[in-house]
């Protein structure tokens, strides 16, 4: 496929033209987004930098010295391009995003995440990780300078690592509790009601309140509605939708409540953000 040859060839002659060794940013070196078909597979030679790999639809397996790691569905793989790996196609189509990046701190999250192992983190398709992802490739493509590069990898990386952390601590959490933020990650759209979820979870709401700000530092309502906003940020600066689809996007149908609510949140109204076109 040729674009994932670009992309590496790209990578390739951008590391070589890199010659500052105390620069303290991050750096995309290549990007690009890919559709693979079987029969599919792109062996990578040794490069001095380091893969994130996002899929969205399909499946995909990297080949890294004698292990295989599974790249499903809204999965992201990090990990180091510095020896030989193999990318397979599992099911077809495989739809993924790429980026090859560079930079001092990247070795020190990847022992963070995985002793330095490949690391694959599973990445909801509005969770922070892939909405920094999609930021970065509009970045890339249009030609942000590297400080925003900089800032969105560094956030995709914190938030692997904080997601990866969190998973690990789940255990010594109620489920009630873990399944209540799973519901509002990965459903933000639907209509949740305190009362709902006292009944859903068998729990009085104001124990569920209590309990669920201790553990994730705001009141489940707000945890949502927070939800909400950044990926109405996100739409709003992503897409064309008109205000009150994107409030129905993300579960707020009352047109003049989103505006408050974004507002709220943000100190603009939806239309004034737009107008900004920040990325971050």
């Amino acid at each position: 496929m040729e674009i994932i040859t670009s992309v590496f060839q790209n990578a390739t002659t951008a590391a070589a033209s890199v010659t500052d060794t105390q620069d303290p940013f991050l750096h995309v070196l290549s990007a690009g987004s890919c559709l693979a078909n079987a029969p599919w597979s792109y062996e990578a030679a040794p490069l001095p930098c380091y893969l994130l790999l996002y899929t969205k639809k399909g499946c995909g397996k990297l080949l890294s010295g004698s292990q295989v790691y599974t790249l499903s569905e809204n999965t992201l793989v990090f990990c180091s391009c510095e020896s030989r790996f193999r990318l397979d196609i599992a099911l077809s189509p495989w739809d993924f995003s790429i980026c090859l990046i560079q930079g001092h701190s990247l070795g020190t999250y990847a022992e963070m995440l995985s002793g330095g192992h490949p690391s694959v983190i599973d990445a909801p398709p509005f969770s922070d990780m892939t909405l920094c992802l999609q930021k970065l490739l509009l970045a890339f493509s249009s030609g942000q300078d590297s400080l925003l590069a900089h800032a969105l990898l560094t956030d995709i990386l914190v938030s692997s690592v904080i997601r990866q952390s969190d998973q690990e601590s789940g255990s010594l959490l109620p489920s009630y509790l873990t399944e209540a933020r799973a519901l509002f990650e990965h459903h933000f759209e639907e209509d949740f009601s305190l009362d709902d979820l006292s009944l859903r979870f068998h729990i009085s709401k104001y124990r569920f309140c209590r309990e669920f700000g201790a553990a994730f530092g705001l009141p489940p309502l707000q945890y949502l509605n927070q939800k909400r906003i950044k990926v109405a940020k996100h739409l709003l600066l992503t897409t064309t939708l008109k205000i009150h689809e994107i409030g129905s996007r993300v579960g707020i149908d009352n047109t003049n409540h989103f505006i408050s609510l974004f507002k709220k949140y943000t100190g603009l109204t939806p239309l004034a953000y737009r107008q900004t076109g920040m990325i971050l």
